[in-house]
């Protein structure tokens, strides 16, 4: 165990070769390409906003089982069309090459 807590478990010896292969085009060694792309990766704005929302979930959680939900529950008929297109009005629009 190193000063930073537990240790990066071993690589494999196929998968050794292919990270000492790597290292090797770039000129470095495999221990710091290892660690430059742990950095790298640990910078990566995706996984710095995903673990922004693990921290956010449960606070978004808590606010939406607060929230007056009786106003969902009585309208479980489907919106009403505003606008109500007959085979007709669809031909027309075909037509016309928009609405009519």
């Amino acid at each position: 165990m190193d000063q930073n807590g537990s240790p990066v478990p071993p690589f494999d010896p196929e998968e050794y070769a292919r990270v000492a292969a790597a290292a090797d085009i770039v000129g470095k060694s495999p221990q710091d390409f290892v660690r430059e792309a742990a950095l790298k990766a640990a910078e990566d704005p995706f996984l710095k906003a995903l673990g922004k929302t693990r921290d956010r979930v449960p606070q978004l959680a808590e606010v939406f089982a607060t929230q007056d939900t009786h106003a969902a529950d009585t309208g479980t008929a489907a919106w009403p069309d505003p606008a109500p297109m007959g085979s007709r009005d669809l031909h027309e629009s075909q037509r016309h090459g928009h609405a009519a």
